[in-house]
């Protein structure tokens, strides 16, 4: 009877932390999903710090931290490494 309380704790945990990651991950797609369509019809892109791109430039250099590049994502560029 013991270890079936303990694998159910288990289960428990297991299942507890999969929703947390997941929900974090769910609520970044999210937010991407609806800035892009809030700039769905712009034709300028962001910066990693939110500041606006002229069309067919990037962003200035320093924007990421050493080890990471600029990538353009949609509307948005991101530091990734």
């Amino acid at each position: 009877m013991i270890e079936y309380a303990f694998l159910m704790v288990l289960l428990a945990t297991i299942t507890f932390a999969v929703i947390a990651l997941a929900g974090t991950q769910l609520s970044g797609l999210y937010q991407e999903v609806s800035f892009e369509f809030t700039h769905m019809l712009d034709s300028n892109t962001y910066a990693p710090d939110g500041s606006v791109v002229t069309p067919d430039t990037t962003p200035a250099s320093g924007t990421c931290q050493t080890g990471e590049t600029l990538q353009l994502r949609g509307h948005q560029w991101k530091c990734k490494k």
